[in-house]
């Protein structure tokens, strides 16, 4: 089973480890009341060493959370195997990255 951490440092969200279909349903019921409190929160996701497409879905479904807080999210450290999905996917103009 997969697994994945996430630790937060002031407005930073980091996620380390492997995003799939195991480990994103766990991590989404974990950080799902983060969006309430934090006017920006970047999610920092450099220490994530594997991801799929569960994982891209998970970073939209963490968008639609803030928006419907009306916060700001801002993706940062996105590794190369996430971009490529997110421009497969046609998300590029969708996700906020840095």
């Amino acid at each position: 089973m997969a697994s994945a951490q996430v630790s937060r440092d002031g407005d930073i969200l980091h996620v380390r480890g492997e995003l799939d279909f195991d480990s994103v349903a766990e991590l989404w019921e974990t950080t799902e009341a983060l969006f309430t409190d934090t006017p920006l929160l970047h999610i920092d996701l450099s220490g994530v060493n594997r991801s799929n497409s569960a994982g891209v879905a998970l970073l939209v479904q963490w968008l639609r959370q803030a928006h419907r807080c009306q916060r700001e999210l801002l993706f940062v450290g996105i590794p190369a195997q996430m971009c490529a999905i997110i421009r497969v996917a046609d998300l590029e103009t969708v996700l906020p990255t840095a």
